[in-house]
């Protein structure tokens, strides 16, 4: 009965999930008309999700007949899709969910790929590694020997080429999450599911700059500073980082009131977060009002509690990329300074790589045949750019309810 159920499961969600794959290009706002490597766009409830990626409707067609190709083409918005391998005529595959530190995206991640267990046929073992590099890579050779079947893995910046050796010396497939893999010359090495990080920065201070006035009404832009995160051993983050400045610059060519906040002094968390924001708060009374995008939540609630006890909370605003920690905030009825986020959720992560990582245990699809149509011509693999928007406490649970209808869990 239960794998009669959940077979009826994959058809009810093959038919609409490849129901919604249609997509058109998209505007990157604040760098103009630009085609993006998955060309196309997520419309969201409110209509202006200005998301690089969706629908997979520019990749060449997959594979029929048990050919090995590219079956992502059958993507839905959210990257979902099935091959023409029935999950349940074959053995269970048992991946790795493997990641550094428990955040809260991470675990989240985790909770959405176990919920799509039955309809691909899968069990997942999950793992932390509580912040230790060699105890990650002692694991994934201890899970290999096991006879897992593959991994979705957060590989850690700060010793990715180590990691991805040792994930290459497995012989198993894999794919990463968040964090990119490149090399010497900047080419994506590892398929991953992410954001593109000067876009999404970029995006953080436009929309900063689109709604300010809201908050504050007419201000002394000259009297505006930034108060800009980065985790600079990260280089996702960092071009977060890159991509706010620019767009500030842009805006307020005269205005020299940018601070860099870099969590390399402390960590990834948000003690780092509050101790960089305060002593930046504290050392330039001349800035009147800040803007502060952040490369990482956990940063962003940092700041959050800094202009809280500075009591300047009233003449700041925060933004941040990801969306686990200022929802949980929202849920319990925060109203503060932390205002916006680029929201994403966990199954924009968890579908395209589970789909992808079976794909590739299926033998449906190759390692250079996986989402090569959206691969940039300058990547050895595909860096694949989840879809997002900017949300507010107004407009956060819309998007969510979205992005659940495109999972097919509603």
């Amino acid at each position: 009965m239960k794998k009669a159920l959940a077979i009826l499961i994959v058809i009810v969600l093959a038919l609409t999930l490849f129901a919604c794959g249609d997509g058109n290009t998209n505007e990157n706002s604040g760098g103009g008309t630009n085609t993006t490597p998955s060309g196309s766009t997520n419309t969201s409830p409110s209509g202006t999700n200005t998301s690089p990626s969706g629908g997979l409707d520019t990749a060449p067609s997959g594979s029929t007949g048990g050919e090995v190709g590219d079956p992502s083409v059958n993507a839905n918005t959210i990257g979902f899709f099935m091959d023409d391998v029935d999950p349940y005529s074959r053995e269970t595959y048992t991946i790795v969910w493997a990641y550094m530190r428990p955040m809260q995206l991470f675990l989240n991640i985790r909770d959405a790929l176990v919920s799509m267990e039955s309809v691909f046929n899968v069990k997942f073992i999950d793992y932390c590694a509580n912040s230790d590099i060699d105890a990650m890579i002692q694991n994934i050779e201890i899970y290999a020997d096991q006879g897992v079947d593959g991994y979705i893995i957060v590989i850690d910046a700060s010793a990715n080429q180590r990691i991805k050796e040792v994930l290459d010396g497995t012989g198993l497939p894999y794919i990463g999450v968040l964090n990119s893999v490149r090399d010497s010359s900047g080419a994506a090495t590892v398929h991953l599911i992410g954001m593109e990080g000067i876009t999404v920065g970029r995006e953080m201070t436009s929309w900063l700059f689109d709604n300010y006035k809201t908050y504050w009404g007419e201000i002394d832009t000259s009297k505006l500073g930034l108060l800009n995160f980065t985790f600079s051993p990260n280089a996702d983050f960092h071009d977060r980082y890159l991509g706010n400045e620019a767009f500030f610059k842009e805006k307020l060519p005269g205005n020299n009131n940018i601070f860099p906040a870099d969590g390399v002094t402390g960590g990834l968390n948000e003690e780092t977060g509050y101790d960089l924001a305060a002593a930046l708060f504290a050392a330039n009374p001349q800035v009147e009002y800040w803007f502060v995008p952040a490369c990482l939540e956990l940063y962003a609630q940092g700041a959050m509690r800094a202009a809280e006890n500075l009591g300047i909370d009233d003449r700041v605003l925060i933004i941040a990329t990801n969306s686990d920690v200022l929802a949980a905030l929202w849920d319990s009825g925060y109203e503060g300074c932390f205002v916006a986020c680029v929201a994403s959720t966990a199954y924009q992560y968890g579908a395209p790589a589970l789909s992808g990582l079976v794909s590739l245990m299926n033998g449906t699809s190759t390692f250079d045949s996986l989402w090569s149509g959206i691969r940039l011509p300058t990547d050895i693999l595909t860096f694949y750019e989840i879809g997002y928007e900017v949300v507010t406490k107004d407009t956060y649970q819309d998007y969510f309810d979205f992005v659940r209808r495109e999972s097919g869990l509603s």
